[in-house]
């Protein structure tokens, strides 16, 4: 999620990425336009990915969840100039273990979501699970993941979530339709781009923006994670799933 991001051009066409398979373990990742939970607790779930990426200006960060063995989904602000993606499996920022290079990326037409594809299967037990639609309800609860930036921009070891209360609708970084939500225990920061916002089980958005700069330590501070109902016709004919 990008708090402080740069003006982004569409992508809507599949992008093929050159360069693929260059080595994160010597990236910086202190990321120019992604959020990470500032607060909240320690998770763990397979399914939820981190991405390590260059646009030719420097290494970055986001968050991104496996909906298949060749199939992850992000922000679309996460592929933009992408050069070369690096996908890790490991909930941990100070092990990533392997990387899966991806080889293709898409940006949805109606915001700021996105799709990764692998250049070779990662087979999970289970996948993370998409709503087919949601609208935003004022108090609805909801829970956040991501990785990077913590409080007062330290790093992460790993992967967090907090839990959110739905605000209302906004808009996400490419003016699509997006759900704005407030932390009760935790907030965005940068380096949760792409993570999921996670209601009733389901994902329903992915980490877009925040409302300010730099959230510090405030762990109410809130954000906008772009709806998936708009682009979810979209990641069917894209992904098959």
């Amino acid at each position: 999620m990008s708090k402080t991001m740069r003006s982004l051009g569409a992508v809507t066409a599949a992008v093929a990425l050159a360069g693929l398979g260059a080595p994160a373990a010597h990236a910086s990742t202190s990321g120019k336009m992604d959020p990470n939970i500032v607060g909240g607790t320690t998770a763990s779930n397979p399914a939820y990915v981190q991405l390590i990426f260059s646009d030719g200006t420097g290494t970055y960060g986001c968050t991104g969840e496996a909906i298949g063995a060749q199939w992850v989904l992000t922000a679309k602000h996460c592929i933009s100039g992408v050069q070369w993606m690096d996908v890790y499996y490991s909930n941990s920022t100070t092990n990533r273990g392997p990387a899966i290079a991806a080889d293709r990326v898409y940006g949805s037409p109606y915001g700021d979501v996105a799709l990764v594809h692998l250049s070779a299967a990662k087979t999970l037990a289970s996948y993370a699970k998409m709503a087919n639609s949601y609208t935003p309800v004022p108090g609805d609860t909801g829970t956040i993941y991501g990785y990077g930036l913590r409080a007062n921009s330290q790093p992460s070891s790993g992967l967090y979530k907090a839990t959110v209360n739905v605000l209302g609708s906004s808009t996400d970084a490419y003016g699509g339709s997006a759900i704005h939500v407030k932390g009760v225990d935790g907030a965005s920061n940068h380096g949760d781009s792409g993570g999921p916002l996670v209601i009733n089980g389901l994902i329903v958005g992915v980490c877009s923006t925040g409302d300010t700069a730099d959230p510090g330590a405030n762990i109410n501070a809130s954000s906008n994670y772009a709806n998936l109902t708009p682009s979810r016709s979209w990641i069917k004919t894209t992904s098959g799933i």
